[in-house]
């Protein structure tokens, strides 16, 4: 009796068994008939794309110049941004007051000395000979570029490896004025990175015409004096808005 009851048990767990391992079979062969009918698939889509010859080289080319050209944009972001931060600042465009100015006991003016600024001259009534003769002394295509004017750093660079000295600069009017804003004039590789990104910014938040007021009034005209106004008050005793084509000149100049 008790192998009668036992043998009945026996037969049912194998037979269990076996439909579990009928089942892992046929799951796994048709996962793999799946696999294989996707990588079909996969591989017939992928071969489209497949080149060879000049264009494999050129394809190879473009692949691994994006990719390392990625990976140095990255570098570049990481290593300049610090150099952003001072554009932060919501005042980084007022300038210092550091002139003392000298006045009689009626309060007139009598003189100035120390460093000298002025951007009380809209850009609308600064000399049209003067804005030009900047633009075209310091950055002719100030108007086309984003920020760095490629075609004149590649001249430039070009003209200095073959004097083997640097004889012509390469900077937009941009650039200068990111550097005369935030950077010093030290000649070297960190300052020109720096120097990029904060034009590639200026640029993003200003346009051309208050990035070009920015420039006339913050560059060093000598004698302590910054900004055209500035620089013709110190110079011609006059306002920028009256000097004549000479004095336009010799301002472009300096």
């Amino acid at each position: 009796m008790r192998d009668w009851i036992f043998r009945p048990n026996r037969r049912n767990r194998l037979v269990d068994w076996w439909a579990l391992d009928s089942w892992i079979d046929s799951s796994l062969y048709t996962v793999w008939a799946r696999y294989q009918e996707w990588w079909s698939g996969y591989s017939n889509f992928v071969s489209q794309f497949r080149v060879s010859g000049f264009r494999r080289v050129v394809a190879e080319m473009f692949s691994e110049g994006a990719t390392i050209g990625t990976l140095g944009l990255v570098g570049l972001l990481t290593f300049a941004l610090p150099s952003l931060e001072p554009t932060n600042d919501p005042n980084w465009r007022t300038a210092g007051q550091y002139s003392v100015t000298f006045l009689d006991r009626n309060g007139k003016e009598v003189g100035k000395r120390g460093i000298l600024f002025s951007d009380s001259v809209p850009l609308e009534e600064i000399p049209d000979n003067l804005i030009k003769a900047t633009l075209a002394t310091e950055d002719r295509r100030f108007f086309e570029h984003f920020g760095i004017d490629v075609l004149g750093t590649g001249r430039a660079m070009a003209a200095n490896m073959q004097a083997n000295d640097v004889v012509q600069g390469g900077s937009s009017l941009t650039q200068q004025l990111a550097k005369n804003l935030f950077l010093t004039s030290e000649r070297s590789f960190d300052r020109k990175i720096k120097e990029a990104f904060i034009a590639f910014c200026l640029e993003a938040r200003l346009t051309k015409k208050e990035i070009l007021k920015l420039y006339l009034d913050r560059s060093y005209m000598g004698g302590g004096t910054f900004g055209v106004e500035a620089a013709s008050q110190f110079y011609f005793g006059k306002s920028v808005r009256e000097i004549n084509l000479a004095e336009s000149a010799l301002l472009a100049g300096l």
